[in-house]
């Protein structure tokens, strides 16, 4: 069955690029749907969906905003994008979205993306998918693929050419073969877990004896980026339960740090009132790299070790310890559904075991006692002697996991 592949860009700049990659989808048997997104001059070749309509799909209208600063034009046309992407899904229009160009491209198509469902067909070709980029503000929680343009998309040449076929080939095999939007499974519900490198150990191995049981664990790494996408799944409904075992994000919220992004952690799953089993995963640490470093002052101070050749563990100092321990007191107790915390005495992350080089009782403490002193009645605290990369850890949360989900 044919295919409906939507293109969104700017066909003032990059018509030709554009029809070329139409002609591509058609001769493959398949549809394009083009959209114009150009600020500047009028379309090189005829689009499905105009400017103009896109800038009314975003709330303005294109005579309004067609002599601003640049700017405003972007932003109106990225909104509108996003607006005309959700509708054509919805309508059963549209089985990818492929897009193209520079940073005015890349920012609208990637905006388009964003609003469509985890599944869903979506490639970015992309002068800026290189270099010293931040690829947060174009993926996010997406399942975007970037595809380096190598060459500036200014006509077709032995480099775009096949560049632009790939990435033509990588849509139309995604919408063919695969192309569905996620969705819950039928039967037990799905678990979402959280770990990082310095937590591996103790969560894949709970995540294994859920899994022994039946159950369908989907882990997240608590990056800025991981425990964002797993809230994000919860409020869906996706998720319909956590063992969330890695709160490092909670402490990068707090003070900053590589791992930033993950604002609100826990409020999800208090809201939709879902089983909890809770640990403070690298709640004691904070990562900042090198050329950051100069953020903390008192850095070397500090206890702390290399995780990545450029970025740092850092420990926390008891009152700010006792800071993180009070938001996540605060906010498990907001909880409506079950919640069961973890505490391993042995350590909160791998090099935090007694004798470590991130091992410091008096930290470590002030969490415990904070939980003692804040958690309201009904939640369960129970303590493990064991770091939370051992066996015995492992075996304490999956049977939490296991008890409540029973």
């Amino acid at each position: 069955m044919p295919k409906t592949i939507v293109v969104v860009a700017s066909l003032d700049t990059k018509g030709r690029e554009v029809a070329y990659i139409k002609g591509l989808i058609e001769q493959w048997g398949h549809r394009a749907f083009l959209i114009d997104v150009g600020v500047q001059d009028e379309p090189l070749i005829p689009p499905d969906l105009t400017r103009v309509e896109v800038a009314r799909a975003g709330g303005v209208s294109w005579e309004a905003i067609k002599d601003k600063e640049k700017r405003v034009r972007i932003e109106a046309m990225a909104k509108g994008a996003a607006v005309m992407a959700t509708s054509l899904y919805a309508e059963g229009r549209l089985d990818g979205l492929l897009s193209l160009g520079g940073a005015q491209n890349t920012t609208i198509g990637t905006t388009a993306m964003k609003a469509l469902p985890i599944g869903v067909p979506k490639v970015m070709v992309s002068t800026v998918a290189s270099g010293q980029r931040t690829f947060e503000p174009l993926v996010g929680t997406k399942d975007v693929l970037l595809l380096h343009s190598v060459a500036d998309l200014a006509g077709i040449n032995m480099v775009t050419e096949v560049v632009l076929k790939n990435a033509v080939a990588a849509i139309v095999g995604m919408a063919e073969h695969a192309g569905r939007s996620l969705s819950p499974r039928e039967g037990r519900p799905a678990i979402g877990a959280t770990m990082l490198g310095v937590t591996n150990d103790g969560v894949t191995e709970a995540v294994r004896l859920l899994e022994n049981n039946g159950f369908e664990v989907v882990t997240f790494h608590a990056n800025g980026v991981g425990g964002r996408a797993m809230e994000e799944l919860i409020r869906q409904g996706l998720i319909r339960a956590t063992m969330d075992l890695t709160l490092h994000e909670i402490t990068a919220e707090l003070f900053g740090g590589y791992c930033t992004g993950a604002i609100g952690r826990l409020n999800a799953a208090a809201e939709a009132g879902i089983p909890q089993v809770v640990a403070p995963g690298a709640a004691d640490v904070i990562d900042y790299t090198e050329s950051s470093l100069n953020m903390l002052p008192d850095w070397a101070r500090r206890k702390y070790i290399y995780q990545h050749p450029t970025i740092l563990h850092l420990k926390l100092h008891p009152h700010e310890m006792a800071q993180v321990a009070e938001v996540i007191a605060e906010r498990l107790n907001r909880s409506r559904g079950p919640v069961r915390v973890l505490l391993p005495l042995r350590g909160f992350c791998q090099a935090g075991f007694p004798g470590g080089p991130l091992f410091d009782p008096a930290v470590d403490l002030v969490l415990l006692e904070t939980f003692r002193q804040k958690l309201r009645p009904g939640i369960d605290l129970l303590e493990v002697e064991a770091n939370i990369n051992e066996p015995a850890f492992a075996r304490a949360a999956a049977k939490a996991m296991l008890e409540l989900l029973s």
